[in-house]
């Protein structure tokens, strides 16, 4: 993932399908379909490709649907021994989804995926977790984006972040820190705060690490910060939510610059993190403050 990248903000994604007609799927460049990404799994080496020494890079020509999953690849070159390794791979990319006009539509562009004897790929025990990691992992993001049933989507969650505690403790930053803060906005929808708490932690040390790209670093403050909030935890509910609306300005600017649409979702996030801030500051005596943030996020709107 382009550690460039600010905050791709895990729960503002709608898992809505619609239909669409041809002149809806939105044409994209490469380096823009690349900076969309928000997960990137790496391919497996087939051993035959290795052991001949067959490098080199399979381009694709996809189609991203409007959840930001592939919905069809074509192999447009590469070599015929990595092919059916890197569509196994691509299967596995999730992307951030594109808008037009303000509303979710398909994309489609070319993607690229190199096969390189000088990197190390995966481990087979990292293979393994990440089989079991990943189907668990989006059934948990599906659960949760629905908001039909948080009981279910809580224990899919914690279930997903038991299973990426199985990850080495040096690998698969990105990874734990996204479900950890899927797991804390699931419980807390359920009511669970204090479990939530738990999860939003876990999430805030993963960027802690300083491993993290930053794609979620809002993501986890802000979960943190609104669940200590409604715990009681004012002060600390203040500090993180500090820290997230910091990383969401940053994610703002940065998408301006680049004239990519990731800044609507950027905004959303900032709005919701301003207006219970303000709610915070209010409890903590500090009302002066809290219509600042108030103002700020009537802004964005």
């Amino acid at each position: 993932m382009n550690c460039r990248r600010f905050l791709l903000l895990l729960f503002v994604i709608p898992f809505a399908c619609r239909l669409v007609s041809a002149q809806d799927v939105l044409s994209v460049d490469k380096l823009t379909l690349d900076q969309h990404i928000d997960h990137r799994f790496p391919p497996i080496y087939p051993p035959i490709a290795k052991a001949v020494r067959v490098q080199g890079t399979v381009d694709f020509a996809v189609r991203i649907g409007v959840t930001g999953y592939v919905e069809s690849m074509k192999v447009v070159s590469g070599h015929p021994m990595l092919q059916q390794a890197a569509m196994d791979c691509l299967k596995q990319w999730t992307f951030h989804p594109f808008e037009k006009d303000g509303k979710p539509v398909p994309a489609s562009g070319t993607v690229s995926i190199e096969f390189s004897l000088g990197k190390d790929g995966p481990t087979p025990g990292e293979l393994n977790t990440a089989g079991k990691y990943f189907p668990v992992y989006f059934e948990c993001m599906k659960e949760v984006s629905e908001g039909k049933d948080f009981s279910r989507a809580s224990a899919t969650c914690k279930n997903a972040a038991d299973i990426a505690n199985e990850y080495p403790p040096d690998q698969r930053f990105i990874e734990k820190r996204e479900v950890f803060v899927w797991a804390a906005w699931a419980l807390l929808h359920n009511g669970d705060l204090q479990t939530a708490l738990t999860y939003a932690e876990k999430a805030v040390d993963v960027v802690k690490l300083g491993h993290d790209d930053n794609s979620g670093s809002n993501a986890a403050y802000g979960i943190k910060g609104i669940v200590e909030g409604k715990l009681g935890n004012l002060i600390a509910a203040d500090q993180d939510l500090t820290v997230a609306e910091d990383y969401e300005r940053k994610g703002i600017a940065w998408a301006e610059s680049e004239k990519l649409a990731l800044g609507n979702d950027y905004k959303r996030a900032i709005v919701q993190d301003l207006r219970f801030h303000a709610q915070v500051l209010q409890g903590l005596s500090r009302p002066e403050e809290a219509q600042k943030k108030l103002d700020e996020a009537a802004k964005y709107n």
